[in-house]
Order: structure tokens, then sequence, then C-alpha cells
């Protein structure tokens, strides 16, 4: 009996900054510069102050986002210059932003715990304060100290992240890995493959137990069954651009097994009901307080607009607004708790979207009146901050306070100290290796389409290079052949560092999850790189060798070929080797390119055969030895000269033909011609460079960390407290009153379809699956339908068929528009379809996604899309979904930074609507929360005419 864990957090804080830089007038600039330190100067780790950003809808002219011209150090200068010219002086302020103030809680094993909050509340971020997964820098500073056991993070006897997993909200998985794969490679590499465990008392039967457990994989096949996923467990975990594979709710689905499948003490799950039916969450949370109570862990989970069962199946709820703590307690007593403060629930409301909506502006409504309470006359509604000092003063909070200052009841358990939570990887490293070889190379051979390209390339190029030198005997086509086969290689071996770019999130997930060390990854995936350079150098080697001729008798030998095949096989791989250190130090594709690119024309300006060896100048002439380039055209030019097919004695120096061609081109050392044996070394030295190269990537991919979803920089953060936003059927003024009531006009049609079947084949195999059966039904102007349905069951299917989003498989059925046949174009063009995964231009602001969409598909020719009643309307879109205090933010992606995952959603919704559709498919995947929390967005649509149809 007893606990055997106990997290604590003690005074928990999280404050970012950033500087912002004003022109000031001379007079006034010292004024500023003082008001602005009066402002801003935050101290210590129980941060009491959130400054929010300046209105964004009239600052535009403020905003400073990065570009290429004023990012360089010439803007810079020349900005400067200018401003002291005009006798301007620039102020800098620090603006600091409070994430999470003083935050305690106090979690034990074997109770599950509920974190609610709305957007912005700095949930997710509370989850990575106890995962330890925040940094501290001179733009972020972490307060407070979180402990396990009495255990910091800092401690070097424990393994934090063994301790305490973390899940993100967005799902970072292998696309061309099955369901089951992907759990099987989780268990493997967090739970070394079996169900033992090194504080299990080992006996007889233990041992038989554990040994059946691991041969039916019992935790795997138990977790996919109680998840739903053991119907989908051989399909591909697919994406939501190139792989076809589970729903996105599935998709999810794996996302939170993979983490259920290592048990850890401390799971911290963030949003994991992200594109779940409520059923599907049902399960998912019924499977985890059965492990919470049978394992004593202690998950925390984050959820967006839980149904009440859900609520019920927790133990202990929190709740956050504004990153500060308003209520940590039982579920059952949080009603009681808030209504002893004033508020009622109002009957058939939620409790957790009632709890989440009492801090917003529209909490107020909640308040008792006069009539139902003689007191009430002097109440009013709290703000944030006084509902969090409400509950600090609370019986709870003070509860809280005095149990995180307590010592542990019993002594920090030698539990804690077991093999699984002080070592930091289960497996050995041949095993580490082993297990991400076996996946990598499973991908490679998976990956059919690009496999076949690149067979496709090597046969057409050879071809190509070998008709037009064919069975040349001129020693210059034969030196450029073989400095074209060398380039050919190294082109080719680009090719897979943006692929290693896109897949680094999911590498930055299991590097934090412990699944192996980092140099076992990059040795893993070195290997595997084996066989495509093989494939590479022998079908583009083999053509062009004996189509151009190369030396394999008369005097040399087939060995020649071989040591030929040898030396474009090691300039395959050895460029794979060097290009994958650009993908492991640079931040994206686009970085990586441009210095790859940069590499390549070094290399070939000093590979010996656009400027020969002995013409090179002194000085550079260690660019030329320190390239694998040169190094390897070197060894093919011996290869061919020095290969006795060239051993004729050429008359006029006394050499053999080979020397004096290897002497012409530059190839000689000392006045002689290089010999067979410098064919070894350079073999040796690709070999060496390989080697370097592959530290180098461990060392880059262990070291350097650009954060993925990370939030950017914006003007201001969106806020639901009652101290400021937008609340319901609120305007800000006069012009956002008219803008309120402005809408542009739009024709009315009914959408029917009969008999929608849709057929594709299975991922693994050949068999062929119908996800759509005979589906039929119809939608009415001005009405608002949802498509309900458990996850994986057609919803997102059916209305991308009905969409004409579906390029693959087999459509059968009939869609008409107000009684006629589909017609592509047109449908298009009067119907905007909501994905149910965001893609936007991240370099473009919020407005300028917007209008982009408006003007490229609002009619030029129709009187009424006038430039000024289009930014009407789009001012009304931007309001209609709280997006106008962001509006001036890039859109940013999951690598450099942006929007948050709900914002985006909201940005998608916005794009469509100013397209002023007039069927309106949306598919809400991780948006149904926003929706329901805010119930005027049903009435904020265009629903008296267009159709809204919502899956």
């Amino acid at each position: 009996g007893g606990n055997r864990f106990e997290l604590r957090l003690h005074d928990a804080s999280y404050v970012t900054s950033r500087k912002e830089t004003h022109d000031l007038s001379s007079s006034s600039a010292n004024a500023r510069v003082a008001d602005a330190s009066d402002a801003f100067d935050i101290e210590g780790q129980n941060v009491s102050h959130s400054i929010a950003g300046s209105n964004s809808m009239h600052a535009s002219n403020d905003i400073h986002i990065s570009n290429i011209l004023n990012s360089s150090p010439i803007y810079k200068l020349v900005t400067g210059i200018t401003s002291c010219w005009k006798g301007v002086s620039q102020s800098t302020t620090i603006k600091r932003n409070e994430i999470l103030s003083g935050v305690n809680l106090r979690f034990t094993s074997g109770k599950s715990y509920l974190v609610l909050g709305s957007p912005s509340s700095g949930k997710s971020l509370l989850l990575k304060y106890i995962a330890n997964l925040l940094r501290s820098d001179s733009h972020r500073k972490l307060g407070g100290k979180v402990t396990l056991n009495g255990k910091r993070p800092i401690r070097t006897d424990i393994c934090w992240s063994s301790l305490v997993a973390y899940t993100d909200q967005i799902d970072r998985l292998h696309p061309m890995l099955t369901v089951y794969e992907t759990l099987r490679f989780a268990f493997d590499c967090r739970a070394a493959g079996t169900h033992h465990k090194s504080y299990y008392h080992d006996n007889a039967e233990t041992e038989a137990l554990i040994a059946k457990m691991d041969q039916e994989e019992f935790r795997i096949n138990n977790i996919l069954k109680n998840v739903g996923l053991d119907r989908v467990k051989d399909t591909y975990v697919g994406d939501d651009s190139k792989v076809r594979g589970v729903s996105g709710g599935e998709r999810k689905r794996v996302t939170v097994c993979e983490t259920i499948a290592h048990a850890a003490p401390v799971m911290c799950l963030d949003e994991i009901s992200t594109g779940l039916d409520a059923a599907t969450t049902y399960d998912i949370v019924k499977l985890l307080t059965r492990v919470t109570r049978f394992m004593h862990i202690i998950p925390v989970v984050t959820l967006l607009q839980p149904p009440p069962e859900v609520v019920a199946l927790f133990d202990e709820l929190v709740l956050l607004d504004n990153g500060r703590l308003i209520y940590s307690g039982k579920v059952e007593d949080a009603v009681g708790y808030f209504e002893n403060l004033g508020y009622f629930l109002p009957e058939r409301m939620d409790v957790a979207e009632w709890m989440q909506s009492l801090p917003t502006a529209d909490g107020a409504k909640f308040l008792r009146n006069s009539s139902k309470d003689p007191g009430a006359d002097h109440r009013r509604h709290l703000s944030s901050a006084e509902f969090a000092d409400a509950f600090q003063k609370s019986q709870l909070g003070r509860s809280i306070a005095i149990e995180i200052k307590k010592p542990l009841e019993h002594q920090v358990y030698g539990f804690i100290k077991a093999k699984e939570f002080s070592e930091k990887y289960r497996n050995p490293w041949h095993k580490s290796i082993w297990l991400v070889f076996r996946r990598e190379l499973l991908l490679w051979r998976r990956d059919t389409y690009n496999l076949r390209a690149k067979v496709a390339q090597d046969i057409v190029m050879g071809v190509i290079v070998g008709t037009v030198f064919w069975q040349t005997p001129a020693s210059s086509a034969i030196f450029g052949v073989l400095f074209q086969t060398l380039l050919m290689m190294t082109l080719g071996a680009m090719l897979a560092t943006p692929q290693q770019v896109d897949k680094r999130s999911i590498f930055y997930k299991h590097q934090d999850g412990n699944f192996f060390p980092t140099w076992t990854f990059v040795v893993g995936r070195s290997l595997a790189q084996l066989p495509q350079a093989f494939i590479d150098s022998m079908l583009y080697g083999t053509i062009v060798y004996f189509f151009v001729g190369l030396s394999y008798s008369d005097g040399a030998t087939i060995a020649n070929y071989f040591v030929f095949e040898l030396l474009i096989l090691a300039t395959t791989y050895c460029a794979t080797l060097i290009f994958a250190v650009f993908s492991s130090a640079l931040r994206d594709k686009a970085a990586c390119q441009a210095g790859m690119a940069v590499l390549l024309v070094i290399m070939v300006i000093f590979s010996g055969f656009t400027v020969q060896p002995d013409v090179i100048p002194n000085y550079l002439q260690w660019i030329y030895w320190s390239n694998f380039f040169a190094w390897l055209l070197k060894g093919l030019a011996i290869n061919e000269f020095q290969s006795g097919a060239y051993d004729n004695i050429n008359p006029l120096s006394g050499e053999t033909m080979g020397d004096t061609i290897l002497d012409r081109f530059g190839f000689s050392m000392n006045g002689e011609a290089l010999q067979y044996e410098w064919v070894w070394y350079s073999l040796a030295f690709a070999a060496g460079v390989g080697l370097i190269s592959i530290i180098a990537s461990s060392v880059f991919l262990a070291n350097v960390r650009y954060e993925s979803g990370k939030p950017a920089d914006s003007p201001s953060s969106p806020t639901n407290t009652n101290d400021g936003g937008i609340g319901k059927g609120s305007v800000a003024n006069a012009e956002a009153a008219a803008d309120e009531s402005f809408d542009l006009p739009f024709k009315k049609a009914s959408l029917t379809w009969k008999g929608i079947r849709y057929t594709v084949k299975a991922s693994t195999s050949n068999e062929s699956i119908t996800l759509l059966n005979g589906a039929d039904g119809y939608i009415l102007p001005g009405k608002m339908t949802a498509l309900m349905g458990s996850s994986g069951a057609g919803k997102t299917t059916l209305m991308e068929v009905l969409a004409l989003r579906k390029t693959s498989g087999e459509i059968q059925g009939e869609i008409r528009v107000n009684g006629h046949l589909q017609e592509k174009n047109s449908f298009r063009r009067c119907t905007g379809f909501v994905q149910q995964f965001d893609v936007q231009s991240p370099q473009l602001t919020v407005l300028e996604t917007v209008q982009f969409s408006a003007k490229l598909r609002l009619a030029e020719d129709d009187p009424n899309n006038t430039k000024e009643n289009v930014d009407r309307f789009i001012r009304k879109v931007l309001r209609m979904l709280e997006l106008t205090p962001v509006q001036h933010s890039v859109v940013g992606d999951d690598v450099t930074g942006g929007l948050s995952f709900e914002q985006r959603k909201r940005l998608s919704i916005a794009v469509e609507l100013v397209a002023n559709p007039y069927y309106y498919p949306h598919c809400t995947g991780a948006s149904y929360f926003w929706t329901s929390q805010r119930p005027d967005f049903q009435h904020a649509l265009p629903v008296s005419s267009c159709e809204v149809f919502i899956a």
C-alpha cells in the first residue's frame, strides 16, 4: 500500500520577453524609457504582472516582421544613420509576457488529473514544465521548481525523461509505418521489448508469466484493442499530404498509445482528444484510469471541451486561466467551490464548458442575481487574477501550499532508483542501432515511388551519358565521363536531405522520450542508406562503364570494373553522409539546399577537373587536398589509366601512355604520375570523411535543437479573460458595428448525393477496401448540418468526395447541385472546404493570408465585390473568428513557430469564409472546442443563405 510517486510544483512560473524598438523624438525619449522600465520591470520567480500587446488593429505600422531586407546588416546600418540624421532616437523596451504564474500543485500516484482551460491559458506550458521541456535563456525565464518524490530534474542519479513522458498535441509519426509497427518500435525502445521490470520479485511463476506476455505481445495488443485500433493495426499511419492511412482521429490514438505503451510513472498528455469522437475519448481515458490504478502512475491530461462522462472518469481537476491556477481539487467538489464564489451552473450545461467560461467576459452571466440571492447586489464578476487570488486564500489553496512544503510521508522510495528510472536508455547500443536500422530500411523499401524514380533516373542518365560518349578513345572525354559520374552520384545524394529535415521532428520526439542514443540513430540511419547507394552505383556505373568502353581487357582486368563501382559507391555514400550534416545542423530545407549548393560548387571547382591540380594556387591547395570529390576523381582516373590498358610506351617521353595522360591532367607528384596505390588512399580518405560526417551529425543532432511547434512573436495575444478581448455580441467601435451587419450577397443552392461508393486499395496488400458504401443524403440552404460518426467512420472521406478533393481510388455515385449534375470547375468556385489538417503559407501574416484568398476567389466583375466591401467583409470574418488581435502575426509553421494549433484552425475557416461560398464543408478536427465555446459561431456564419456541413 501507499503512494509510490508524488509530484510537486512549487511556485512554477514561466515568462517570455522580447525587445521592441520605438522611434522617439529626442525631447521625449528619456521619459518614454523611464515609463517602459517601470512597466516592464519583472523579477523573481513569482511573476504577478502580465503585459498585453497593443491593439494590432490600429498599430500595424509598429509591427516588425523579419524578412530578407530588414534583417540584413546593411538595412540596420542605413536605418540607424537615417534616424540620427533626422534627429529621431530609438528606445528599446523589454516586453514580457507571463504564461505561468506562481502555480502550486500536488499530484499523487494512483489518481488521474484533468487540466482544463481556455486556449492560451497555459495548459500545454504546464505539462511541458512538468516534463522539463522548457528552456531558460535571455528571452525565457523559468521560476519555481518541480520535484518527484523529492527529487528535481537536475539530479544525476535519476533520468527525468524516463520518469516523465510527454505527448505533444501535434502527431509526429512515420506515415509509412503501420499502426502496429509504430507501437512495436516504441515498446522495443522504451521497454526493451519485454514486460519485465527490474523491481519485480523474480520467481519461476513470474518469469513464465512474463515470457507468455512477451510472446503474445500482451501490452501492445491490449492497448490496440482498448482504443479501437485493432482493426487497422496493419494499416499505414499516413499523413495529411502524401501517404493515405488511418483517419485523423485514429492517428491521434496512435500518438497516445505510444505513450501508454511505455507506462512512465508520470504521463503528460496534451490535448489527446483532438480529432476524436466522444466515445473514443471515453475509451482512451477509461483505459488510462485503469492503467493508473493498476500501475500506480500519475497521468496529467489536457482535453478540449470534454463531455461530462469523460470528466467524471478523472479523480482531480486543475483549472487554469492566463497562466494562473484558479482551481485544483476533486472533480465532484469543483461546482460547489465556484458556487460559493457567487456563480451558478445553468441547467443542461456541461460542467467543463461552464468552468472554462467563468474567467472570461461571458462568465458574468453566471453570477447569481439579487432575486435568487439577496447578497448578490454587492457581487461583481471576478477577473482572472481575482479568481486565482480567491483560490489561494481558500481552504483548498492553503492546503496545497502546506502539503507541498511538508516532507514526504515515506522516504524517497528505492522504487524510483530502479534501473528503468536511473538509466536513460533501456537497450544496449548495438540493439539500438539494429532497431533504427531495421526501421529505416523498412521505410526505404516502402517508399516505392521514390525508389522507382531513382532507378529510372539512374538508367536514363546512364544511357544518355553512355551513348553520347559511346566507346570513346579520347582521354579528355574519358576524364569528362569520370567527372560527370561523380557529379551525378553527388547530386543524387542531395535528394535525401529534404526528407531528413521533414522527419527531424519525429527524431526530436524520440530523443525526448529516450528511445535511443543520438549517435546510434545516426549510425543506424546511415547503414540503412547503403542499399540505395549500392543500387545507384551499380545501375548507373555499369551502364556508363561498358557503354563508354572503360578498361576491362587489353591489359586491364574485370577487377578494374569492380574498383570503379567501389569508388562511385564510396562517392554516393560519402556525399549522403556529408549532406546529412546539413539536415542535422540547419533550420529548414531552404537553408540545407543553399548550404549544399555552396559546398557542391566548391567541390566541383577544386575537384582537379575544372581547374587542374597543378594550376591551383598554393594558398588554396588545402581545399583541393581536403576535398573528397578530388580524391575520388583521382582514384577513378588512376584506376582507368593505370589499369594496364595504357602501358604502351610514349616514344616522346619514354613513359607509359597512362603516366603521360595523368601528368598532362595534373595527377602527379614530384614530377611522377601517381601510381595505383593512390586508389586505396582515395577510398581510405572517403571512409575517414564519412566517419567524421557521422560524428558531426551526431553532435549537431544532440546539441542543436530547433524547437518545433513553438509560438511566434506576435504583436499581441488573444485573451479570453474579462479584462479585454471581444465578448459575445460586443463591438469595439462604430466601424466594427457597421462591419458586423455587413454581408456580401450570394446565391442559394441545395446539394444532394445518391449511391456514393468509394473504394481504395489497402496499404499493405492488393485487397480492395470500401470506405463509403452507397451513401445518400442532402443539404438545404440556410441549414447547418452536422455529420457525426465515430473516428474512422468515413466522415472526412465523404466530405472530401463531395468536395472533389479525392484524387485516388474509385468513386461511384451521383452528386447534384440545385438538381444539376456536379461540374468540377463551377463547384469548386462556389465551395469552401476546410481540411482536417491546416495548410497555409508560413511566411504570410494572418491578414495577408485572408486577403489573398479573397482577392483570388471573389469575382471582380461582381459589382458588390468592391475593394471597400471586400475589406469590410474581411474585417467582419476576422472579428467573428477572434483573429483580429493576431491579424498582423506571421502564420509560421511547425519548425519556425507561429500561430497556435487552435489559431491555425480558425485561420483555415477564415480563408474559406472570405471566399463567400454557398456550400461550406468543414472538417473540424481540432476546432470543435472553439466552436462549442463560442455559441455565436453558428449565428455568425451566413447560414441564412449558404449550407454549412460540419464533420
